[in-house]
């Protein structure tokens, strides 16, 4: 049964706003642009409808490159495959920020307000990013509840989870539900939406909070953590 979660609060940060734009710590925006930037964050929140959806399978057998779920459901992914191996079950979410925000940055992409639109956008993917962040600490919760621990999120086009099994993982959300369809290739409608897969766990277990990165060789990574 896919749980939904609605109706929260959540706080986009500045910072991480100004990261998406490209600006790092120690060189920020200027004054005129960062009050842009702190008026298009003010419309973002008056536009986003967050909402997170997540429902949990149990793991049947994990094998060298392969996670099969009940409802022989199949994660093809050896880098998952070693950490789920320390798991019993997954997490299976979906989080969303809903289409008003994407549709007012086409509108401020053609009435030319070029620089707006950009700060909306990542105003948007880091409101995305705070929308995850919230169903997996709802997770975190319910693990901890069973003395469990989770592992880290990850979603379809991460090393080597191939984008293409956005479709397993939609195999189990009702996009009725979500609001949130998943086109042929694969992208999903809003495009402010992340889904992913989390590990649950023994607490005890130490490799079940290990990066994948530790085993990967491409360094200049953009989501190297």
């Amino acid at each position: 049964m896919v749980e939904a979660i609605r109706d929260f609060e959540l706080e986009i940060d500045k910072d991480e706003v100004c990261r998406f734009l490209g600006y790092r710590k120690s060189r920020g925006p200027n004054g005129s642009i960062s009050v842009i930037i702190d008026a298009e964050i003010g419309e973002a929140y008056n536009l986003i409808q967050p909402s997170c959806f997540y429902q949990l399978k149990d793991i049947k057998r994990v094998r060298q490159s392969q996670v099969i779920l009940e409802n022989n459901l199949t994660i093809d992914s050896a880098m998952l495959s070693r950490i789920f191996r320390h798991c019993h079950r997954v997490a299976i979410f979906l989080a969303t920020i809903g289409p008003r925000l994407e549709h007012r940055v086409t509108e401020l992409m053609e009435e030319g307000q070029i620089v707006r639109a950009m700060v909306l956008d990542a105003s948007g993917s880091e409101a995305a990013e705070r929308v995850t962040c919230h169903v997996q600490e709802r997770i975190s919760e319910l693990a901890a509840a069973d003395g469990d621990a989770i592992s880290l999120r990850y979603s379809p086009g991460y090393c080597d989870w191939d984008i293409s099994q956005q479709r397993v993982l939609f195999e189990v959300m009702d996009s009725t539900q979500t609001g949130v369809t998943l086109s042929n290739e694969c992208l999903m409608t809003p495009l402010k939406s992340v889904s992913g897969i989390i590990g649950l766990g023994e607490s005890d277990t130490y490799q079940l909070g290990l990066s994948a990165c530790l085993s990967c060789t491409t360094q200049d990574c953009p989501n190297r953590r």
